[in-house]
């Protein structure tokens, strides 16, 4: 019989297929990170548009699967730009692009964050390190892994803090809707302030945490940690559980607390506080910022780029644009934004907003290339 995929939503699977899923889990420990938890696909294929899933057979007997989302031809994670890590769930030897083929009306696929990548899918990729804290023999364990002259330095700020502004307070919970809502508003001020593309302003993605806070049980869903100075909230962040790996995932901090590094002071409280209730990893997503190296190490390969149905010359330089910086910035609109007119709007008013970061872009080349690099991201034929 061979291979075969057929896609189907979240709500039609079966209990056998929910079993095997979970079996591929725990055979597996790279798909222990939280947007691998059926309960987090569930949420997010109720609110990202075109969100469905591939169920792959080889001669009748469930493989694998894979959550997507669809941006015309484009293949993309299920709940892009917000899934850190995404790939197959399904048994070995198993690769995204020979399913490409088998989905219709799929050219290629864009991931940021691949695991288990195959080997036909790396021409159009690039490797990459997730960063982790290993927090499985504890958190003294943990620290003595650390650099020393980093802790000193931490614990000379914490002490600053707490003499200037007034104790502090440490809480790591399940958030409120009102919390959610106070950690987005900041981060859009920052998104804002710096520049970047508005991931929270198309709306699903909002109403994807506040899908996930419902979410009550003891081994799966948000929580947020907060560090407050007296009455004064200085830096918070939510994160996703499932079982015992955490995820970090959006941080906020009070810039005017900066000299104190309040965000660094909330991270090592939450690695302490995950670390007794048993979390055994927490995630920091990729090595693409310097200061993860303070709190994590290199953990297995993940993948970014582009994986075409068929290659062509015109994919090679599709390819060398889809490692770029300039594509990951890209790829964020076209994921949140599921019409064209919608990715064109998203992606000319990220690039007027770089031109007024940056004078000499000019706003009328920002125009243009707002355009032309969105239809480039999205890759129509």
């Amino acid at each position: 019989m061979g291979v075969d995929v057929e896609t189907v939503a979240v709500s039609e699977l079966g209990a056998a297929e929910r079993a095997l899923w979970s079996r591929f889990r725990e055979e597996d420990p790279a798909l222990a990170s939280p947007y691998f938890d059926l309960r987090f696909v569930e949420a997010a294929s109720q609110v990202a548009p075109n969100a469905r899933i591939a169920v792959i057979r080889e001669d009748g007997a469930v493989r694998g699967f894979l959550p997507f989302q669809l941006r015309g031809g484009l293949l993309q994670p299920l709940a892009a730009p917000l899934s850190d890590f995404h790939g197959l769930i399904a048994e070995p030897n198993l690769s995204v692009g020979a399913l490409l083929p088998r989905l219709e009306g799929v050219r290629r696929a864009r991931v940021s964050g691949l695991i288990g990548a195959g080997e036909a899918d790396r021409p159009g990729l690039r490797a990459r390190r997730a960063m982790a804290a290993d927090l499985s023999q504890g958190f003294n364990a943990y620290l003595a892994s650390r650099d020393t002259r980093f802790l000193k330095d931490k614990r000379r700020r914490r002490r600053a803090l707490e003499r200037d502004h007034g104790p502090l307070s440490f809480a790591f919970e399940r958030p409120t809707k009102a919390e959610i809502d106070l950690v987005i508003g900041r981060k859009r001020a920052q998104l804002s302030r710096t520049h970047q593309y508005d991931v929270f302003a198309c709306g699903w993605t909002v109403a994807l945490l506040h899908r996930l806070a419902e979410i009550c049980a003891p081994d799966f869903g948000l929580r947020l940690a907060t560090l407050k100075a007296g009455d004064t909230l200085v830096a918070a962040e939510l994160g996703l559980s499932s079982g015992a790996r955490h995820h970090l995932w959006f941080p906020i901090y009070d810039p005017a607390f900066a000299k104190y590094s309040p965000g660094s002071l909330m991270t090592l409280d939450t690695l302490e506080a995950v670390a007794a209730r048993g979390i055994a990893r927490v995630d920091f997503g990729v090595d693409a910022d310097v200061y993860k190296r303070d709190f994590a190490d290199p953990a297995e390969a993940v993948f970014e780029g582009l994986i075409e149905r068929r290659a062509s010359s015109r994919g090679l330089s599709m390819r060398g644009f889809g490692v770029s910086r300039l594509a990951r910035r890209f790829d964020r609109i076209v994921a949140c934004e599921p019409g064209l007119v919608g990715q064109i709007r998203g992606g000319t008013g990220f690039m007027a907003a770089m031109a007024r970061r940056h004078p000499r872009l000019g706003a009328g080349v920002g125009l243009g290339l707002g355009l032309g690099l969105t239809l480039a991201a999205l890759m129509v034929d």
